[in-house]
């Protein structure tokens, strides 16, 4: 299962990722606080002002497909395996604060009914952390929150996972998932 837990280094220079996270911080009217069930973070969603973040949603779509189609090369596997349709979940930045509260606790993303298309996560980690990996508590795995690298993975079950406090600086990442269409 591990196997399936993939990490891309480079995939942004370090200037883009810091342009995106001023660009995240100037939009502050459209940031949205979570706070449920151990999941502690403030996200913005590109989909809701497209007229203000079409150039962002453009290239991380391709960064995504782009990615998508290494991850399955790197993995053999065969088209046949995986869906001919599929849509992408609109992309979202997630800010994650050193305050000693902000957090992911352990979960998965494919719960309910309206998550279960889901089937692969992508994060792009904006930031470096040296608190604020992604761990995978059941296989004993973890992925740095390192500026400009790639985190792909299942959602469902057997790939629980948690984004751990961020320490001294703020974590910021861009994520979306791909759908079964």
């Amino acid at each position: 299962m591990d196997r399936l837990i993939k990490v891309y280094d480079d995939i942004l220079d370090a200037q883009t990722c810091d342009n995106l996270v001023d660009k995240f911080e100037q939009f502050e009217n459209q940031h949205e606080s979570f706070d449920v069930r151990g999941m502690i973070f403030t996200q913005l969603n590109m989909a809701k002002s497209p007229q203000i973040w079409n150039t962002e949603i453009e290239k991380f779509t391709d960064i995504f497909e782009n990615k998508f189609t290494k991850y399955l090369t790197d993995l053999e596997i065969s088209p046949q395996q995986m869906p001919t349709n599929y849509m992408w979940e609109p992309i979202r930045i997630k800010r994650y604060l050193p305050n000693d509260h902000d957090e992911f606790r352990p979960h998965v993303d494919v719960k309910r009914k309206e998550t279960s298309t889901r089937f692969l996560v992508f994060f792009i980690y904006l930031s470096d952390n040296e608190e604020g990996k992604t761990t995978f508590p059941q296989l004993d795995k973890y992925a740095e929150c390192k500026k400009g690298s790639m985190l792909i993975f299942p959602p469902m079950w057997p790939w629980l996972h948690a984004g751990q406090k961020p320490a001294r600086t703020s974590k910021y990442i861009v994520q979306s998932y791909l759908h079964y269409v």
